[in-house]
C-alpha cells in the first residue's frame, strides 16, 4: 500500500478517544496511511477529493435502521468506513446496500482491524461473507426499486417544489434522526413550529409518519434537497 495514501477520520473526541477499540483504529491507520487528519466534522465538499478513505466514527449512534442522509450522501462519492460500534447499532446490509464500504466493531481484534483497512484501501469491501451474500441476492430488487426512483424523480418535482425552505431544513434533519426538541434548536424556532412543518411536510411528500419522510428525505435528498451545512 502506498504510504501517501490520505485518510479522513471524524471522530468525537470526548466519548471515544480513550476506547481501547479507537486506540486500536488510531495506531493501525498510523502504520498504513502517510496523511492523516482528524476532525469531528466532515471538510468542506470542495476539499473531500484530496481523501481516499474517509473513517466515520460511530459511538453511541444508532444507525440500525436509519443512516444519516449525510453519511449516504458521502458514500456515493468516496470511500467510507464505520468504526467504534457496537453490533447491535448498525445493520451490515444496509450499510452495504448504502455504499459504505465496510464497519469496524468494538470488539474486533487489531489483526482484523488492521486486515480490513488494507483490504478497503485497495478497493475491496470489508463486510461479512454472509452479509454480502444476502446482499447479493437482493441486488436485483434493489436495483428495480433504484431505477424506478430514478423513473420517478421528474414526476416528484411538484412535491420539491411545494416544498418550503423551512421544510426543506426540516426534512433534511429528521433524515439524520433529530427529533423534534434537536430540530427546534437548530433552527432557533418553537416545538409547536416544528409539528407545524413536520405535518406540512407529510402532507407533501405523502409520508404517514417521521420515518417513512426520512426514508422519503434519504432517497431524494442528493438529488433534491441541497444539504444543509
Amino acid at each position: 500500500m502506498s504510504q501517501q495514501q490520505a485518510i479522513f477520520v471524524k471522530t468525537t473526541f470526548q466519548s471515544s478517544f480513550h476506547t481501547e477499540s479507537y486506540t486500536t483504529i488510531l495506531k493501525t491507520i498510523q502504520a498504513l496511511f502517510g496523511d492523516i487528519k482528524m476532525d469531528d466534522t466532515l471538510p468542506k465538499a470542495e476539499q473531500r477529493g484530496h481523501y481516499d478513505l474517509f473513517l466515520i466514527d460511530g459511538a453511541k449512534n444508532n444507525w440500525h435502521d436509519l443512516i444519516p442522509a449525510d453519511l449516504i450522501c458521502l458514500a456515493k462519492q468516496y470511500s467510507i468506513v464505520v468504526f467504534n460500534v457496537d453490533k447491535e447499532s448498525v445493520c451490515e446490509k444496509n450499510l452495504l446496500l448504502n455504499h459504505i464500504n465496510g464497519v469496524f466493531y468494538k470488539s474486533d481484534e487489531p489483526e482484523d482491524i488492521f486486515k480490513g483497512l488494507v483490504r478497503v484501501s485497495a478497493g475491496e469491501l470489508w463486510f461479512t461473507r454472509k452479509v454480502i451474500s444476502q446482499a447479493f441476492n437482493d441486488i436485483l430488487a434493489v436495483a428495480a426499486s433504484f431505477n424506478n426512483l430514478s423513473d420517478n424523480i421528474e414526476l416528484k418535482q411538484d412535491d420539491y417544489a411545494h416544498l418550503t425552505k423551512r421544510e426543506k431544513s426540516v426534512i433534511h434533519l429528521i433524515a439524520q434522526g433529530a427529533s423534534n426538541n434537536a430540530i427546534a434548536d437548530k433552527l432557533n424556532i418553537s416545538d409547536h413550529t416544528v409539528k407545524t412543518h413536520l405535518y406540512s411536510a407529510f402532507k407533501k411528500t405523502n409520508s404517514r409518519n417521521r420515518i417513512e419522510l426520512a426514508n422519503w428525505a434519504q432517497r431524494y435528498i442528493s438529488v433534491l434537497l441541497p444539504l444543509v451545512k
